[in-house]
């Protein structure tokens, strides 16, 4: 184990971001289920204000008619995670960094497709997510809580900020609507390239990395951690951006 004085927590969304493919969509839009074009519109009420997250996530999941072992054998157990992550993932076990996944999606998927990636070490990530029931061909979506993402990933991160001491630097890497309140709580804020959270954030502002895999994540960790890099924080917003130290 490496000893730093550089304490690190990070946090990261799964489907679209730690895994490739979208867990969640890839039963939605089966033409079995809901099917992409009504996705799309559900999608796109989302996105201009006219229902919430957590509505348009439940009619999606209401319409996904897949038996669990049709799911794993078509879809699941293909599913790729991002190539950098297994390194990243190692990088944080030597350094003792604690790695939580937030997520939207449902519980047994994930802990499913990160033991079949990581095995045993998977045990080490705590994943904070939504549930789920599959019963015949009806999944029963269980929400974490009663935000109106059914999941309000920033609530873990604040408890998490809580417990830690104040020169902790929390990462969060997503990619997408559900991760722009997590987003408003970290200290270096990762955004896969190309998607709706990159778009949030210069929208409104804020400041932010973006990038294709793991291995550009933990590029920027490891120079915080060797202090070739530091936080910059704007009194007036309180949001942070990277700076490298010039020698």
């Amino acid at each position: 184990m490496v000893v730093s004085d550089v304490k690190v927590q990070v946090f990261t969304d799964f489907d679209g971001t730690l895994s490739l493919d979208d867990t969640g969509l890839l039963l939605i839009d089966d033409h079995r289920s809901l099917g992409p074009e009504r996705r799309r519109v559900i999608e796109h009420g989302i996105m201009d204000g006219t229902i919430t997250y957590k509505e348009g996530l439940q009619e999606m999941w209401n319409a996904v008619h897949i038996s669990w072992d049709e799911a794993w054998a078509e879809y699941l157990d293909h599913c790729r995670i991002d190539p950098g992550f297994p390194d990243f993932f190692e990088y944080c076990r030597e350094h003792a960094f604690p790695v939580t996944i937030v997520s939207s999606g449902l519980y047994p998927l994930l802990e499913k497709i990160m033991t079949n990636f990581l095995g045993e070490k998977a045990k080490e990530i705590d994943i904070v997510s939504n549930n789920g029931k599959v019963e015949d061909r009806t999944w029963n979506i269980i929400w974490y809580d009663d935000s109106e993402y059914g999941n309000d990933k920033s609530r873990t991160l604040a408890k998490a900020r809580e417990a830690a001491s104040p020169d902790t630097i929390f990462v969060f890497c997503g990619d997408g609507v559900s991760d722009i309140s997590a987003a408003r709580h970290a200290d270096v804020l990762f955004a896969r390239k190309d998607r709706d959270l990159e778009t949030y954030c210069k929208r409104h502002d804020i400041p932010f990395v973006p990038f294709d895999t793991f291995k550009e994540v933990q590029d920027v960790v490891a120079k915080l951690v060797n202090k070739q890099s530091v936080l910059e924080k704007d009194a007036t917003t309180g949001f942070s951006k990277v700076v490298d130290v010039v020698a």
